[in-house]
C-alpha cells in the first residue's frame, strides 16, 4: 500500500529528471543573424578530442583534457619555435578579476605558462553558397612577470589576429586562410575583423595569437600569457559575385556591430591615470625605440612626449608617458544587452562519440585563384640578424636579432610597430593601404648597422616587401666590458691590500696593549 502511494511521486521526479537533462543538453543555437554557434562562450566547457597530427600527438589519451573549450568551438594550436607549447584552454569566469569577460557570464581563454605558443580557436559554418561573410570577434592579452598586478607589463607583444579559410579548412596554417592585421590588445577589449568571400557554402573562421618570447629570458616565455576573446560575430555581407560588397553591420548579442577593426598593430590600450596621462613602466633590457614601438608612437613623438633626447638614459621601474586619454569614470559604460546563456554537457557525458572533421576540399590552383581576390591591401616583412661578416645579407648561418623595434609610419602617423623575438622572422605587417611608408628600427649605442636603418618604401594594392635589417656589435663593448672587468679586479685588489694593511695595524696594536698590561702588573707585584 506504501509503495503504491510512492508510485506518483517518484513518476514526477523522473519526468522532472528528464526535462532536466533534455534542457541541459540543448545546443547552443546561433543568435539572429549571426551564423556562429555560441558566439559568446557561454555554457559548459568540454575536453576536446584531437583532429590534426600535431594534436593527436599531444594528446596521448585520445582526448585533450587541458583543452576545455565552450560548444560549438574547437582549439588549435602549432608547435614552430622552441618554447611553444600548446596552451591549456579554460573559461574565464568574472570572478578572476581584471577585465576578463567582456559581457554575459563567460569568455574564452588560453595561456602560456613560462612559455610561447602559436594557437587560437576555430568553428566551420555553414554559409549561403559563394556568399561574402565578415568574422569580428573583441579580444585581449595579459603578459605579466607578477602574480599579483592585474595590468601587462608591456615587455612582449601579443601578435593577435583573426582570419576566415573560405573554403571551410580547419588548418589555421594552410595557405587558403586570409589573416586580418596584427594587433598588440593588451588588458583592454578590442575589436578585431575580417571578411572574405566563400568558395562554396562552408567557411572556417579562426582566432590567433603568437605571443613574443621574454626578451629578459629568449628561451623562455612570461610567466603569465593569458589570451582571451568574447562576442564572436559571423554575418553574410554580400552575395556570392566577383566583386567583394562594402563590409556592413550586423551582429551577435543583440548589439549592432561595431565597425571593422583597423589592419594594423595598434600600441597597448592601457588605463588612464586620474590626470588623464597613460604610463608604461620601464622593463630590464627596454630602450627608447622599444618603449614607442609598443605604444604605436614615433621615436620623436615619444621623446617630445617625455621631454628625452636620443641619448637620454631611462632606468628600470621608472614611468614614461607614451598617451592620453581621460581619465577613469568621466564617462559613462555603454549599456550591452544581457547575452543569454545556455547550459551544455560534453560529448562524453550524453555519451554521443565525437563528429569526425567536416571534410573539405583540397587546396587547388583554381580555389587559390578564388582566393586570391580575397586578400587586399599590402604587406611589409620586417627580419633583423646578426651580421658579423658585415655584407649586408642575411646569411644561413647568422643568427635572429631579438628586441629590435620597428617603426612604421606614413605621412601622417604611425601605423604599425612591432618588437622582434628572435624567432618568429620575418614578421609580416599586413593589410597596409597602398602607399608610401617609412621604416625605421631602433639600435643600441653600440651596435653597427651594416644595412641602413631607416627605409622609405612605396607600396602598391595587393603587393609585398620584405626588408631584412642587419647589424653587429662593436669591439667598444668587449672593450667597456674588459675596461670594467679591470677596473674590478683593480678595486678588488685595492680592497684587499687596504683590509691587510689594517689586520696588519690591529695586531701590532693589539700586541702592544697586551705588553703594556703585562708590564704594568709586575709594577703593581712588586710595589
Amino acid at each position: 500500500m506504501q509503495n503504491r502511494r510512492l508510485l506518483p511521486i517518484a513518476v514526477v521526479i523522473l519526468v522532472g529528471l528528464g526535462l532536466l537533462f533534455t534542457l541541459a543538453n540543448r545546443p547552443v543555437q546561433a543568435q539572429e543573424g549571426n551564423l556562429l554557434t555560441n558566439p559568446s562562450f557561454e555554457g559548459q566547457f568540454a575536453s576536446y578530442t584531437p583532429e590534426l597530427p600535431q594534436e593527436i600527438a599531444d594528446c596521448l589519451l585520445g582526448v585533450c583534457t587541458t583543452a576545455q573549450t565552450p560548444s560549438g568551438w574547437k582549439p588549435w594550436w602549432v608547435k614552430e619555435r622552441p618554447t611553444d607549447v600548446n596552451p591549456e584552454f579554460k573559461p574565464a569566469t568574472r570572478d578572476i578579476g581584471g577585465n576578463r569577460v567582456r559581457t554575459g557570464d563567460r569568455a574564452a581563454q588560453y595561456f602560456s605558462f613560462w612559455s610561447t605558443h602559436k594557437a587560437g580557436l576555430r568553428q566551420t559554418v555553414t554559409v549561403p553558397n559563394n556568399s561574402r561573410v565578415q568574422f569580428s570577434v573583441w579580444g585581449h592579452a595579459w603578459m605579466q612577470e607578477s602574480d599579483t598586478s592585474l595590468v601587462s607589463d608591456f615587455a612582449g607583444t601579443s601578435n593577435m589576429r583573426v582570419g576566415i579559410d573560405p573554403t571551410g579548412g580547419i588548418d589555421a596554417y594552410s595557405p587558403s586562410v586570409i589573416w586580418s592585421g596584427f594587433q598588440q590588445a593588451f588588458d583592454n577589449y578590442t575589436l578585431f575583423s575580417i571578411d572574405a568571400q566563400a568558395v562554396g557554402d562552408k567557411v572556417t573562421i579562426f582566432t590567433f595569437s603568437a605571443p613574443s618570447v621574454n626578451p629578459n629570458s629568449p628561451t623562455a616565455g612570461f610567466k603569465h600569457t593569458d589570451i582571451y576573446w568574447d562576442d564572436a560575430s559571423l554575418t553574410v555581407v554580400g552575395a556570392g559575385s566577383g566583386a567583394a560588397p562594402a563590409p556592413s553591420g550586423g551582429g551577435g548579442g543583440g548589439n549592432s556591430a561595431p565597425a571593422p577593426a583597423p589592419n594594423f598593430a595598434l600600441g597597448p590600450t592601457a588605463t588612464p591615470n586620474a590626470e588623464g596621462i597613460i604610463y608604461a613602466e620601464v622593463q630590464s633590457g627596454d630602450s627608447l625605440w622599444a618603449i614607442a614601438a609598443r605604444a604605436g608612437l614615433s621615436l620623436d613623438d615619444f621623446l617630445a612626449e617625455n621631454g628625452l633626447t636620443r641619448d637620454s638614459l631611462i632606468r628600470t621601474g621608472e614611468l614614461m608617458i607614451i598617451g592620453h586619454g581621460d581619465p577613469p569614470g568621466t564617462e559613462a559604460e555603454s549599456a550591452e544587452a544581457p547575452v543569454e546563456d545556455a547550459a551544455t554537457t560534453s560529448e562524453e557525458d550524453s555519451g554521443e562519440s565525437a563528429p569526425l572533421p567536416t571534410p573539405v576540399p583540397p587546396v587547388t590552383p583554381e580555389i587559390m585563384a578564388v582566393v586570391a581576390t580575397n586578400r587586399t591591401g599590402a604587406s611589409i616583412c620586417l627580419t633583423a640578424f646578426d651580421d658579423p661578416n658585415e655584407n649586408g645579407l642575411k646569411d644561413a648561418a647568422e643568427m635572429l636579432r631579438p628586441a629590435v623595434a620597428f617603426t612604421i609610419s606614413n605621412s601622417q602617423s604611425v601605423v604599425s610597430n612591432y618588437v622582434t623575438d628572435g624567432s618568429s622572422e620575418p614578421f609580416c605587417i599586413q593589410g597596409l593601404d597602398a602607399g608610401s611608408y617609412r621604416v625605421t628600427r631602433s639600435n643600441l649605442p653600440v651596435e653597427i648597422l651594416t644595412t641602413p636603418g631607416d627605409h622609405s618604401v612605396s607600396l602598391a594594392e595587393g603587393t609585398s616587401i620584405d626588408l631584412a635589417f642587419g647589424s653587429y656589435m662593436s669591439d667598444e663593448l668587449s672593450a667597456i666590458e674588459s675596461t670594467t672587468n679591470m677596473d674590478s679586479a683593480g678595486e678588488d685588489d685595492g680592497l684587499l691590500n687596504t683590509l691587510i694593511i689594517a689586520s696588519v695595524v690591529v695586531g701590532i696594536l693589539l700586541l702592544i696593549a697586551v705588553v703594556v698590561l703585562i708590564v704594568t702588573r709586575r709594577h703593581q707585584e712588586v710595589a
